[in-house]
């Protein structure tokens, strides 16, 4: 399996000296059969070779989504899936492949994300019921096999999340060795292999079948169609008995979450709290979401104080700026001080990781090392509602090539290195995602993954999100792009239609776009020649270009037209908006954020009224925050249209 991953299979070492576990009357070693036992490793994004143990090059620029799809395609017997979500077509065409070759095929996901995005949806479901294929969420609804869904017994806790993320293959099979689980942080989205990520693919039966009881529960019973008066999920999940485990001599702790009513399941949040209170050295982590309040982020703050325990973490930009806006303690200057240094990532799309790492940061003077990982995001909501599985993984080996991952998204944090650039075929013809402003756009790269691309060349009126202004004509230039890209597809190259270069998260391009009777225009030239911009001399470009686009801007500022109606004011910050509240005049910054912005603000968008605006308010209230800017929709009010005017303008980031 995999052997075209160059994978470094890790054939357990015995490890001696770890900590005891205080909670050890919960547990007992659960006995398993399997012959050949063992752990791999996968991560998506380069990582930092120069602190990996001599052999122990990390598996990383990897397929995550090809580690679970062989997975599904070698499988004989039975797969059981509980995911977040189902929208990637590649797992769902491996899947429906497995039915048709008999294999038993069951699904377990989250109600909400279900149908979140309603395009894939339609898509998905009808492609795995008919293959014969039954899933149940965690509403208690049921997908059969005719396409029809059985609603009759609604089930409590839909408001939470089935955040679970693992496969278990082949549990029906007699030989024990048939048995494998995956799992790891990544979501079956088509972003999920681009968003950064890492799998765990793990060779142990007494592993496996704590996997299945866990799915079981979600399902109902071991049957081959869910029985929803009998599926558990969320706090209604009774304790199966999860315990530790030895994968050969290694060994491994398994939680399910969250804790449950009667608290008769351990709790994560517990347990990960003592590591962090009896690591010797150092603690790391990469996290999606880390709340600053809870109990594991106290200790390993205190620690870094009081016992000078080196503390390093990353956190997705998106909550990092929740925590910088509410003065949390992991965007203050105290975190990057001392021996502290917490930073919002800088990775190609979004930090998905839930990793703890603890005592790792001298592999090369010695074999310690504990990994946490899985899909628990160090929350309370994780604790206490959301269905998780987290593995605690006792083994110095696995713990480096962690910690080399680790290392290359610390580098891209500080600058050191870049996130891998996204490939892209420059004679191919892309979709447009979206206009961020004038300056720039996103192409679909693959199918719902968007990329930036800057004009090679031009130098166009940027909005800025933040504090900063915008500069003079940016919101005329956005107008425009928007419109000369609206329904077409484009293609983007660089000097003699090479690939073009990619800088700052971007592609720096010549960019041609094609109308649906196959008109081509010259996008760049465009901006220039309506005065939507200027040559300018950075990066490689053609001498052709160079001489034209100096010609099309002279001729524009001689013209008097776009901004060089204004030649005084090009390059000037403004204020976008300055509107009035009680008296009170505040200006607006482009693009708004439609999950924090207040009514005042959202009413510097076009077409949004004092009416729309509370409306979209009260939808935050109910729903909770708006997952992507398409959901504006589900306001009263916003149609496709409107939403299109609005699209540069607004960020749910």
């Amino acid at each position: 399996m995999l052997s075209n991953m160059n994978k470094v299979r890790v054939l357990i070492l015995a490890i001696t000296g770890f900590i005891l576990i205080t909670s050890e009357q919960l547990y007992s070693q659960s006995a398993d059969t399997s012959s050949v036992e063992w752990i791999e490793v996968y991560f998506n994004m380069p990582g930092d070779h120069s602190v990996a143990k001599e052999g122990n090059i990390l598996n990383d620029n990897v397929d995550l989504m090809k580690t679970l799809i062989d997975l599904i395609d070698q499988s004989k017997y039975s797969i059981d899936l509980a995911t977040y979500n189902v929208e990637n077509l590649n797992v769902v065409e491996a899947l429906v492949r497995a039915a048709e070759r008999g294999v038993r095929v069951r699904i377990a996901t989250d109600h909400y994300n279900r149908f979140r995005n309603r395009e894939i949806a339609d898509e998905v479901w009808p492609m795995l019921s008919g293959a014969g294929i039954y899933s149940i969420d965690d509403a208690g609804e049921i997908f059969l096999p005719d396409g029809s869904v059985d609603s009759s017994n609604r089930l409590p806790g839909a408001s939470y999340d089935m955040h679970h993320k693992f496969a278990v293959i082949d549990i029906l099979s007699d030989d024990p060795d048939d048995y494998f689980v995956w799992t790891g942080s990544m979501n079956l989205t088509y972003t999920g292999p681009i968003n950064s990520n890492n799998t765990i693919v793990v060779k142990d039966s007494g592993i496996a079948k704590a996997y299945h009881k866990e799915f079981n529960e979600l399902w109902g019973g071991d049957g081959d169609v869910p029985n929803s008066e009998r599926a558990r999920f969320h706090k209604d999940k009774r304790f199966i008995g999860e315990s530790i485990f030895y994968v050969d001599t290694t060994r491994v702790e398994l939680y399910f979450s969250p804790i449950n009513r009667d608290r008769s399941k351990p709790s994560v949040a517990e347990r990960l709290n003592e590591l962090i209170l009896v690591a010797e050295h150092d603690v790391n982590f990469l996290a999606f979401a880390i709340t600053p309040g809870i109990e594991m982020s106290r200790s390993m703050w205190r620690r870094s104080f009081s016992d000078g325990i080196l503390l390093q973490g990353l956190i997705d930009p998106r909550f990092y700026a929740q925590y910088r806006n509410t003065g949390a303690i992991w965007a203050t200057p105290e975190a990057q001080a001392g021996t502290r240094n917490i930073r919002p990532a800088r990775e190609l799309r979004t930090l998905h990781h839930k990793i703890l790492l603890l005592d790792v940061t001298k592999p090369h003077e010695n074999d310690n090392g504990i990994v946490v990982a899985g899909s628990y995001n160090f929350s309370n909501n994780a604790e206490l509602n959301n269905d998780e599985n987290t593995l605690i993984i006792h083994n110095p080996i696995i713990a480096n090539q962690y910690y080399q991952d680790f290392k290359g998204a610390m580098n891209r944090a500080t600058g050191d290195a870049e996130a891998p650039v996204p490939h892209i075929n420059e004679g191919e013809w892309y979709n447009v995602m979206r206009v961020d402003d004038g300056s720039r756009f996103e192409i679909e790269i693959s199918r719902r993954f968007g990329y930036p691309v800057r004009f090679l060349g031009v130098n166009v009126p940027r909005m800025y999100a933040g504090r900063d202004s915008s500069e003079f004509f940016a919101d005329k230039a956005a107008e425009f792009l928007s419109n000369l890209l609206a329904d077409k597809q484009v293609r983007v190259y660089g000097p003699g239609l090479e690939k073009p270069d990619a800088r700052y998260g971007a592609y720096i391009a010549y960019v041609q776009a094609k109308d649906s009777d196959g008109n081509i225009i010259d996008v760049n030239k465009e901006l220039l020649q309506h005065g939507y911009g200027e040559w300018v001399r950075f990066y490689r470009q053609t001498p052709d270009s160079v001489r034209a686009f100096q010609a099309y801007t002279e001729q524009a500022k001689e013209e008097g037209i776009g901004k060089w109606q204004f030649p005084d004011r090009v390059g000037e910050r403004v204020a976008r908006y300055e509107l009035g509240s009680d008296g009170a005049a505040i200006a607006v910054s482009f693009p708004i954020n439609i999950n924090t912005a207040d009514a005042i603000t959202l009413q510097a968008l076009n077409g949004v009224g004092p009416a729309i605006s509370e409306r979209i308010i009260e939808y935050r209230l109910a729903n909770g925050e708006f997952r992507s800017i398409e959901d504006l929709t589900n306001v009263s009010g916003i149609g496709p249209a409107t939403l299109e005017r609005m699209r540069p303008y607004i960020t749910v980031n």
